[in-house]
């Protein structure tokens, strides 16, 4: 039930308290200048509670964005699963402090934040172009890290406004895949170049599939040489594996661990500080595929030696449920937007098929999907160079 209380204050004027008490439910109080908006708010405030719906308590409406971007930073990021990006998502959420940190959450609306996102795109750069849709979207993704926490595990919010702005449009991009000769040039280039690393990490990559970033966590004790494997254990999508190597990359390994100064301790890929693993994405990348004629209007990137790998496994018949599996995606529904990406854009067209409109059961596809991929990955297991007959003859060494 709702009370309403007028209140003289000392300079006079006339002000209306709302008292509106529910069983179960903390009372909900708001102070308004006219007895029209008071009862207003009491009959919607009523209304609210009886259906479950959220009613912010005082104290609620004194809590901050800044309130809540302390409290995602100090507990929330630090315990999110495979969140291998919190140092970012924490420097766009900083930003947001810096725009919207005085903020009441109440006051936290999509039109807000709207109005944050037109002031990212039309910011002048001091050097470079102005930032793209999709960079605005990492800061707007940033943002939702919060207010989904204050929302869901808070409950702070009653829902995530970030879900009510529109978004800009995400670039494609080009996809990028080696030819034969970019091939060839590639590997002469790494081969010449004085880094001890750069040859044998492109040359496992192109025979793994194997992101930077998985490259450069590899320790001797992930090399099963005898069983010609890799084992995983800093996979983006934050699942461990062993992996099969094929003769040529298990034969470059064999001779990089030849000379591996350390006598095949620690990492694999090793920098002049014999403690911290080597960026095999970093200088000695730009000097060989500078080298190789690879930059400017044909410029290629670490990560297209990936798509490269799906790319040729496409062209020597492979399907796409093994072209998945040998590129150690996983199988499930809403998967990243990289797998995703990745299937559709650089391994496999499939135009003008749409499941929904065939009568496909999207359900049980799914569940064959993944059957097959557990049996792809059983295989992998067991018979380490199934991969030979399809990778083999194109990254040969020269």
């Amino acid at each position: 039930m709702a009370t309403i209380e007028r209140r003289r204050q000392r300079d006079g004027t006339i002000s209306y308290r709302v008292r509106v008490r529910l069983r179960g439910e903390q009372q909900r109080t708001r102070t308004f200048k006219r007895k029209a908006d008071a009862d207003a708010w009491a009959k919607a405030a009523e209304t609210d509670l009886s259906r479950g719906l959220y009613v912010p308590v005082s104290k609620d409406r004194k809590r901050t964005v800044a309130n809540l971007i302390d409290r995602t930073i100090e507990d929330h990021l630090p315990t999110k699963r495979n969140n291998k990006s919190a140092h970012k998502v924490e420097a766009y959420l900083e930003w947001w402090r810096a725009e919207l940190g005085e903020l009441t959450l109440d006051k936290l609306t999509p039109q807000r934040i709207s109005e944050r996102r037109a002031k990212l795109l039309a910011r002048k750069p001091k050097r470079g172009e102005r930032m793209s849709p999709a960079t605005a979207n990492r800061y707007l993704a940033g943002l939702s890290v919060a207010t989904k926490y204050g929302w869901k595990d808070l409950g702070w919010l009653p829902r995530n406004p970030v879900l009510d702005v529109t978004k800009g449009a995400e670039n494609a991009g080009v996809v990028r895949f080696l030819t034969d000769d970019e091939r060839d040039r590639l590997l002469d280039a790494a081969r010449r170049d004085p880094d001890p690393n750069i040859h044998t990490a492109i040359v496992v990559a192109l025979s793994t599939g194997l992101r930077a970033g998985s490259l450069r966590a590899l320790t001797w004790d992930d090399v099963d040489i005898d069983r010609a494997a890799l084992r995983i254990t800093d996979a983006k999508n934050g699942e461990g594996r062993w992996i099969p190597l094929i003769g040529v990359a298990l034969k470059e390994l064999e001779r990089h661990r030849e000379n591996d100064p350390t006598d095949g301790e620690g990492h694999v890929f090793k920098s002049s500080n014999k403690d911290v693993p080597a960026e095999v994405n970093g200088q000695a990348w730009m000097r060989v595929k500078r080298a190789a004629a690879l930059t400017g209007a044909m410029n290629f990137r670490f990560h297209d030696l990936r798509h490269s790998v799906g790319t040729w496994l496409n062209e020597s018949g492979a399907s796409a449920i093994q072209i998945a599996a040998a590129l150690h995606l996983r199988f499930e529904r809403g998967g990243g937007r990289g797998a995703r990406n990745l299937l559709v854009r650089s391994l496999t067209t499939l135009e003008g098929f749409r499941p929904a409109y065939q009568g496909v059961d999207v359900e049980r596809l799914y569940r064959e999907l993944e059957a097959y991929a557990a049996r792809i990955e059983e295989r992998k297991q067991l018979e380490a160079g199934w991969l030979d007959r399809w990778l083999a003859p194109k990254i040969r060494l020269l």
